[in-house]
């Protein structure tokens, strides 16, 4: 018995060795939580025994054992269920689009940006089975570790390169470490720990571990220990869907970057976002921040009644609302490229905003910039960067990057009303009704655990405003996640952001119900003499055409891009088509050529690239991981055709739009 404790207290002390030199953050919460068991200040739930030859956990609460019973043998049977087929405890690490069911002519709009990529992945239907099995595993992820003994089994049955180990329960995860050997492990893997993590914390680490060799992503598998939660299955099942890379697709990127070129140096204003700005304009007026979820059509009758005590931003999806209920903003934001999200400004009269300032997104359709005077519209930077030094601003809605906008334009007091970022909890809507994008989910299966990737139909459960839970989707919660990284860079400490949504808690804001809102002390604005002053310090901190050092970047690009067009050629002169293996030895060696270009004049078309492979590449690795494939060399070069024709049409897109610009408007 000696030798088994002593065992174990050594596996505890490298363990934790291992920690400090390579989990630093986990080590230090390990260090607070030792301190805070033996200050007394925590007090222990579980107890670690060893008896009939195997460790088990005691909970003291309830006297039941974690295993009840030889935690060994379960470790192993938990371990059998681990396989190689596709269709088992797995993941897709991202969706599959069935081409040959589309009509190419009446693709949705959020799948023509990533038509280049259709092609490729019918044939990977087409010559592929959900039923088929890996060759080999890469990553894998544990949720929950009981006492960790099943991981080494696991590993020793798979010989992953990178595990995923997600434990909700610190004082559990401790007690692991005497019986787990995380520093051997670590010596053949790479590791990833989420231990007693929140939902944004979580998703960091998660996206930590799919941006790491992001090719082996397809096919993701996992294996659930018994007694822990599925939230973190549903957790899991959002960090997946939240990669920026499907909802927000590489073709939509090289547009973004490329769309700025049609108004640059057209007299349209730029505007520095890069500081916060100096101007008073809004500091003593009260900001009313207003976006399209659930709790704005439930609070619009206040909004009327309050709004000449407000100066209010709002996005131009609810201008229609707006309108109608004579509700006049003084800011509206504009992020999406389709034509059809303008629709809500039109049959509007231009009357009612001609006190209206424009925020734009760099995607903003032409058919909206050209409606209103240039005067009124400012441009703002999502990470083009033509203007140097002017900053930029990407989140995952309009809502949330308006805000994010309200902070930089040095709102001190902001109110927010229908940034809820979670579906209303009685019927399930994602939006307020008559919303554009408003989908009704079915609330009576939030709790319904799916395999399915549905970014607005899976619902899964995140901290409330108002609420110790409430539910919410990817879509949504890609937002919350947004300003939980975003508004600690920007928001000043004399700042208040008073969230009255009845949604998801978003960080760095105080709730606050409506009702509570104290309007005594804020009186009638002046709207029109707002815009012109407004506008003016503007206009001080924009600009309207490239300086000869922007200019000569953006020729640098040019000269860039077509480096890259070279090593396209390279590889198209010198892929070996001859065996598998080569081929995906010569397919990674382009990818890491262009990826790797560290100039900043790379910097767009790279990230356009990155964008794209983590589509292309993973449905080529995991196509021949499949041991039911025959004669992949007959598939090798149909393949390499598909890849290689959108590599080639994203450069030559990138080179002829720069030259454009640079011959019209340079």
């Amino acid at each position: 018995m000696e030798f088994i404790q002593n065992k174990a207290m050594l596996t505890y002390q490298k363990n934790l060795a291992y920690f400090a030199k390579e989990q630093k953050e986990l080590s230090k919460l390990l260090t607070i939580f030792e301190m805070a068991l033996n200050n007394g200040d925590y007090k222990e739930q579980f107890d670690l025994e060893y008896k009939e030859g195997s460790f088990d956990i005691k909970e003291f609460a309830t006297d039941k054992y974690l295993y009840s019973g030889d935690s060994i043998e379960i470790s192993q049977k938990l371990t059998k269920l681990v396989n190689y087929r596709k269709d088992s405890l797995i993941f897709e690490g991202f969706p599959i689009y069935n081409f040959s069911k589309m009509n190419k002519e009446r693709l949705d709009e959020s799948l023509w940006t990533v038509e280049g990529v259709l092609p490729m992945m019918q044939y990977y239907l087409e010559n592929s089975n959900e039923s088929d099995s890996m060759q080999k595993i890469e990553k894998f992820i544990f949720i929950g570790v009981g006492l960790g003994l099943h991981i080494p089994m696991v590993h020793e049955k798979i010989s992953a390169k990178e595990y995923l180990i997600v434990e909700d329960n610190l004082e559990l995860f401790r007690l692991s470490l005497f019986t787990t050997e995380y520093y051997t492990l670590a010596q053949e893997a790479t590791l990833f720990f989420s231990i007693s993590d929140d939902e944004n914390i979580f998703l960091r680490t998660a996206g930590d571990f799919l941006d790491q060799t992001f090719f082996n992503n397809r096919y993701l598998k996992y294996i659930k220990f018994p007694t822990h939660s599925d939230n973190k299955l549903k957790q899991l099942q959002n960090a997946v869907s939240s990669q920026s890379f499907i909802y927000f697709s590489y073709k939509a990127i090289l547009l973004k970057y490329l769309k700025p070129l049609e108004y640059i140096n057209d007299d349209y204003n730029m505007l520095n976002i890069s500081r916060t700005l100096s101007s008073n304009q809004l500091l003593d007026k009260p900001v009313l921040l207003l976006a399209a979820g659930p709790s704005f059509q439930k609070n619009l009758e206040w909004i009327k009644e309050n709004q000449k005590k407000f100066i209010i931003f709002s996005i131009s999806a609810i201008s229609h609302t707006l309108y109608k209920n004579d509700i006049t903003p003084n800011f509206i934001a504009h992020l999406d490229g389709f034509d059809r999200s303008v629709k809500p400004l039109d049959d509007i009269p231009l009357e009612f905003f001609k006190n209206t300032i424009f925020l734009f997104g760099p995607n903003t359709p032409k058919i909206a910039r050209q409606r209103f005077s240039k005067e009124q519209i400012f441009y703002f930077d999502e990470g083009a960067g033509y203007v140097e030094g002017f900053g930029n601003v990407s989140s995952a809605c309009i809502g949330s990057t308006n805000l994010i906008l309200s902070v930089i334009l040095n709102a001190k007091n902001i109110y927010t009303i229908g940034l809820d970022l979670a579906v209303n909890q009685e019927t399930g809507e994602t939006h307020a009704s008559g919303h554009l994008y408003n989908t009704k989910n079915d609330i009576t299966k939030k709790d319904d655990l799916s395999h399915t990737m549905e970014q607005v139909k899976n619902l899964f459960p995140v901290q409330g405003n108002f609420q110790d839970t409430i539910y919410t989707n990817s879509v949504l919660h890609r937002s919350v996640q947004s300003l939980y990284f975003l508004l600690p860079r920007v928001k000043k400490e004399d700042q208040r952001i008073y969230n009255l949504s009845e949604g998801a808690k978003i960080d760095q804001t105080i709730p606050l119900h409506i009702e509570d809102v104290v309007l005594n002390s804020y009186k009638d604005i002046d709207k029109t003499m707002f815009f012109e002053n407004m506008k003016e310090t503007l206009l001080a901190n924009s600009v309207k055409h490239l300086n000869e050092s922007d200019t000569n970047a953006v020729k640098e690009r040019l000269t860039s891009a077509k480096e890259i067009y070279k090593l396209l050629q390279e590889y198209s002169n010198n892929v070996s088509h001859s065996n598998k293996e080569k081929y995906l030895y010569d397919l990674l060696g382009i990818v890491s050529n262009i990826l790797h270009k560290q100039d900043p004049s790379y910097k767009n078309i790279t990230y356009v690239y990155y964008n794209f492979f983590k589509f292309t590449l993973a449905i080529i690795v995991d196509f021949f991981n499949s041991k039911e494939l025959k004669n992949s060399k007959r598939h090798i070069k149909k393949l390499d055709k598909m890849i290689q024709f959108e590599m080639y049409a994203i450069c030559d897109l990138y080179i002829n739009s720069l030259e454009e610009f640079i011959k019209k408007r340079c």
